[in-house]
């Protein structure tokens, strides 16, 4: 049984090679973050930009602006550069859900086709979340934007590992079917 994910239309050929060129393209940006934002992990932030995104409220977000007083600049290209990530990723594990659910033709097609779908979600949950720490470090901590930031960020997060998780059980299944 195949579900319609959102690479259906794609023909099977031209799939993995955009898997290929997405997965590049995904590695590039997420190293790319990874060492631009080492900076940002510091003692008061011992998770730099995730411990920013999960701050709550204004109060755990105006903590954090404070000891970045002299690294807002770094903060604000860390999410600069998460936009093209935000556009990469999602297509990316969408595309390994849809091609998943494809090569294993049973009750997992199904899952891998809702985590296809659902996993699109994170892109823009990542734009919103982007924007509401963007707005805190031009113009100060507020409830609002942590509290969007937080909800924003955690959602986007249960997407994203629930479709990692379907390639995980779908790539067992699939060694094992197959051994």
């Amino acid at each position: 049984m195949s579900i319609v994910h959102p690479f259906s239309w794609l023909p099977q050929s031209y799939r993995w090679y955009m898997l290929a060129v997405l997965f590049l393209a995904a590695a590039t940006l997420a190293w790319k973050l990874s060492s631009q934002g080492t900076p940002l992990i510091t003692a008061g932030v011992p998770n730099g930009i995730l411990s920013y995104e999960f701050s709550w409220d204004k109060l755990g977000a105006e903590g954090i602006l404070h000891s970045w007083n002299e690294l807002k600049d770094v903060a604000r290209e860390q999410l600069l550069w998460d936009y093209p990530f935000l556009i990469v990723y999602p297509l990316l594990l969408s595309l390994a859900c849809g091609m998943m659910g494809d090569a294993l033709g049973n009750a997992q097609a199904v899952v891998g086709g809702f985590a296809a779908w659902g996993v699109l979600l994170a892109g823009p949950l990542d734009a919103v979340e982007n924007y509401a720490l963007l707005r805190m470090l031009q113009s100060g901590a507020s409830e609002g934007m942590a509290k969007a930031a937080w909800w924003c960020a955690g959602v986007k997060f249960v997407l994203v590992f629930s479709a990692i998780g379907c390639l995980w059980v779908g790539g067992t299944v699939m060694l094992v079917s197959k051994g």
